[in-house]
């Protein structure tokens, strides 16, 4: 079956080449190697040998199933991107390919494994594709595969996607730590066999690993060059300080075993402080990761780390729910790969916010944020653990619990303190989560949550609110009208504004009278529109004055919907964008988002000011009512380009020069600086937020790709 899935593939892609000008073959059979190496099924080396069929040749997922079965079939349509779709945006394409992709792991853990698997080999041959692509592949990899591989507890493939993209993202960074650790590697591989040695030697004497059913290992353990890097720039240390950069590892029988050993290790060398011990057995990571750790000073007085594990616990540490899957696939056959999502629980949370939100931009940066975290462990009074985002607070675990929860917390109990919706929980916390019947949610409660789910839930509550609120304005609204324009009372008006009202949800394209209240609410329509077509325009221009006396505020807080929105000499017109044909309408920008010539926005209709244009994931533009977002593009015309200014973040080396490079970068390729901000941080690092004059989006990649090259620059943000 093997053999005939590789000549499949063979002929599906025959004429085919890679940049490398290999024949494409070679990269399905370099990713079937990738899953043996994972040590999975016949199905998952199926999967990676026909993987690209579908995508990218005549083949369909009926022709899969037909030759090699329904279960091949969904396999390979989960690892196929969204096809044959028109998008918007390069981020609303990645979007949904992330989305369907999470959907398809949830169901079968194989299709993210294939897809990781896929990357990886991708990533061994970048370096046949052009220097741009380079840069957005791996950074792409960096932000979203290396964090998953992570979350999925593989840490060899998580090692080598990081050091890989480590390489095409910062190459000079990146040549000097591979030069300075190559130079110490025979220094290292001295030490590593003195420690291997003396610890074989006391595990024997304790009489660990003797006998013929015992087995014991002892080995060293090197990180990854951008693990290394990535620490000595956290902690603003030298190469020679980052002492775990070579660790120790036992491997023993069984879990008596793995404590035996640590009494022994403990019993020769004095641990390297408190906090220094670590029992993951007792209490494993949410990825499944099971160990002891613990941190001592060896031989000649160097820290090292050793860490005590079985053999099952290592597969698990090095394969993670591959290895899970592998083990459960020798109990019982037959199984997809849903046995062992249980205890992924962040995997659930990332299912669930996929359904619950439809933004791109906001489902990439909430995958991307739930694939990063670093993470708090707190418990529940009954016992029950809880993994939240570090710097997660009352509010936060509230909503984790459940979300009827997290609309009533008025407060809790942290090991039995009183304490605020926004205090932020710590490893070990026990919380209290109290309630009020009469507590609901506040939009300044967004400031006091990490989580995504905390602030999707809130936001969509908040929505909601908004809604009912509008609807409640819209009723109001035409009883106003009612009694402003009706010219026999307001029982007449009535029985005639029924009358009308299939005719006036049919001009305004409205589906029933809620939708007529709620547009009324939001301003979109006007008590004058509705008043014209119930009772008329004379009638209408004839009680005008008693209108104006009565409500004053209803024409004041008029919106300019799409479809009614006028110049003003107040306000801009004409700067750019296009709401279907219509140009000459008021538009002003948001000043919090800036967005940018070329870059996917939408348009939020104001009271009065025309429509405000956001960036695709402005929070400005995730916190507004979707009853008033309109579909906007960018004019055609490139002359009503004008300059904006654009904040930039900045993080730099704290030392002499790092200012006046960062300021010559950008006035080198022509852009102009506005305001200026800077701050210390504790840690030999400085942070800037520079306002910078731009038009577009190939202006932003000009100016931070020039910043990121100069000497002493970290990282470069937009603001």
């Amino acid at each position: 079956l093997l053999q005939r899935a590789y000549q499949y593939a063979k002929s599906a892609h025959q004429g085919q080449c890679r940049k490398s000008g290999e024949p494409y073959i070679t990269h399905p059979l370099g990713v079937a190697h990738i899953i043996a190496d994972l040590k999975l099924d016949l199905s998952s080396l199926l999967t990676a040998l026909l993987h690209d069929t579908v995508e990218d040749t005549s083949v369909t997922l009926e022709d899969i199933s037909a030759r090699f079965g329904e279960e091949i079939s969904q396999l390979v349509d989960g690892v196929t991107k969204v096809g044959k779709v028109r998008f918007t945006s390069y981020e609303e394409q990645q979007s949904e390919n992330y989305r369907k992709l999470i959907l398809a792991m949830s169901r079968d853990i194989r299709v993210v494994l294939v897809k990781l698997a896929d990357r990886m080999h991708n990533i061994r041959t970048l370096q046949y594709m052009p220097p741009e692509k380079q840069v957005r592949i791996a950074r792409e990899t960096m932000e979203i595969y290396a964090p998953l591989s992570h979350r999925l507890g593989i840490h060899w493939l998580k090692t080598e996607l990081e050091d890989d993209c480590f390489k095409y993202l910062y190459p000079e960074q990146f040549a000097k730590l591979d030069e300075q650790v190559k130079g110490r590697t025979l220094e290292k591989k001295e030490y590593e066999d003195e420690v291997v040695t003396v610890l074989e030697g006391q595990m024997r004497e304790a009489e660990l690993g003797i006998g013929e059913a015992k087995n014991l290992l002892v080995t060293g353990r090197t990180k990854g060059l951008f693990s290394i890097y990535s620490k000595m720039k956290r902690q603003n240390i030298e190469l020679g300080d980052v002492y775990d950069k070579v660790a120790f590892r036992i491997i023993v029988d069984d879990v008596a075993d793995c404590y035996q050993a640590l009494g022994v290790i403990h019993s020769h060398w004095k641990p390297a402080g408190t906090g220094k011990i670590k029992d993951y057995i007792a209490l494993p990571k949410p990825n499944g990761y099971r160990s002891l750790h613990t941190t001592i000073i060896g031989p000649r007085g160097r820290r090292m780390e050793v860490q005590i594990r079985t053999q099952e616990m290592h597969d698990v540490a090095e394969s993670g729910i591959a290895a899970h899957w592998m083990y459960k696939h020798k109990q019982q056959t037959g199984g997809g790969g849903e046995a062992n999502l249980s205890q992924f629980a962040w995997l659930r949370e990332l299912v669930s916010e996929v359904r619950q939100q439809h933004d791109p931009v906001e489902f990439i940066d909430s995958v991307r944020e739930d694939l990063f975290q670093k993470e708090v462990f707190v418990f529940s009074p009954q016992g029950e653990l809880y993994a939240l985002a570090r710097g997660s607070s009352v509010l936060d675990f509230a909503f984790r619990v459940h979300s009827e929860l997290g609309f009533q917390c008025s407060g809790a109990k942290v090991n039995g303190k009183h304490v605020s919706i926004k205090h932020l929980l710590h490893n070990g916390d026990t919380v209290e989560i109290l309630t009020s019947s009469g507590q609901t949610p506040k939009r300044d409660w967004l400031q006091y949550v990490r989580t995504t789910k905390a602030k999707s839930r809130i936001r969509t509550f908040l929505k909601r609110s908004q809604r009912k609120q509008s609807i409640s304005d819209g009723k109001a609204s035409i009883e106003r009208c009612l009694k402003m324009y009706s010219p026999r009372g307001v029982d007449f008006g009535r029985k005639l504004y029924q009358r009308k009202l299939d005719h006036l949800l049919t001009t305004h394209k409205l589906q029933n009278e809620e939708a007529l209240f709620t547009a009324l609410g939001y301003g979109q329509i006007t008590i004058e529109g509705v008043a014209t077509e119930v009772f008329g325009a004379a009638a209408v221009k004839t009680r005008g004055g008693k209108a104006n006396s009565i409500d004053k505020r209803e024409q004041s807080t008029e919106a300019l919907a799409p479809s009614t929105v006028r110049s003003s000499s107040k306000l801009r017109s004409g700067i750019g964008i296009v709401v279907g044909r219509e140009r000459n309408f008021l538009q002003h920008f948001c000043k919090s988002c800036s967005p940018l010539y070329g870059e996917s926005v939408r348009g939020v209709v104001t009271k009065g000011k025309g429509i405000k244009v956001h960036r695709l994931g402005c929070k400005h533009l995730l916190d507004s009512d979707e009853q008033r977002i309109v579909n906007i593009r960018w004019d055609d015309d490139p002359s009503l380009m004008t300059s904006r200014p654009v904040q930039l973040r900045v993080l730099m080396e704290d030392s002499p020069g790092t200012l006046s490079n960062l300021s010559r970068a950008i006035t080198s390729v022509g852009f102009n600086i506005g305001n200026v901000n800077l701050k210390k941080l504790s840690n030999g690092e400085g942070s800037a937020r520079i306002e910078v004059m731009l038009k577009n989006v190939e202006d932003l990649r000009n100016v931070v790709n020039k910043i990121q090259h100069e000497d002493g620059i970290i990282s470069v943000t937009r603001g």
